[in-house]
C-alpha cells in the first residue's frame, strides 16, 4: 500500500483548520499530521511533523513571504500550497510566488485534494 501524503496546515482560523482536517479524513491516502495558527507555531511544529505538503494560509498578510521562506527552511522537502481567500484576487508573486500550488479557500474540498495530489506527484 502506498505511503499516505502527510499534510501540515497553517491557518489563523482554528475553525477552518478543523473543517480541512475533516475533509482530509474523508480521503484515503491523506494524513493530517499537524496544524499551526501562527507563523511561530508553524515553524516550531514542522520539524516533528515531517510533512509532504504544507497548506499555507496568508494569515491576513498576503504580501508577507517570510513565513513561506521559513517553511522552506524548516521542511525543505515539503511542497507548499498557498490556500487562501486571496488566490485569484492577487497575483502569485504577491502571494509568495515560490509556492508549489495555489487553491482558493472558496473552492470545494475536491479542488484542494486534487491540488495536494498534483504537488505530491501522486
Amino acid at each position: 500500500m502506498p505511503q499516505a501524503i502527510r499534510i501540515f496546515h497553517c491557518d489563523d482560523s482554528a475553525a477552518f483548520t478543523r473543517l480541512v482536517r475533516h475533509w482530509l479524513a474523508d480521503h484515503e491516502g491523506l494524513e493530517h499530521v499537524g496544524a499551526a495558527h501562527s507563523g511561530v507555531e508553524a515553524l516550531r511544529g514542522l520539524a516533528g511533523a515531517r510533512p509532504d505538503v504544507v497548506l499555507l494560509d496568508t494569515m491576513g498578510a498576503p504580501g508577507d513571504t517570510s513565513l513561506l521562506a521559513g517553511i522552506r527552511a524548516a521542511a525543505p522537502h515539503a511542497r507548499v500550497i498557498v490556500y487562501s481567500g486571496y488566490v485569484g484576487i492577487l497575483a502569485p508573486d504577491q502571494l509568495g510566488g515560490e509556492a508549489d500550488g495555489y487553491v482558493r479557500k472558496g473552492d470545494d474540498e475536491h479542488a484542494l485534494v486534487a491540488k495536494i495530489h498534483a504537488v505530491a506527484g501522486t
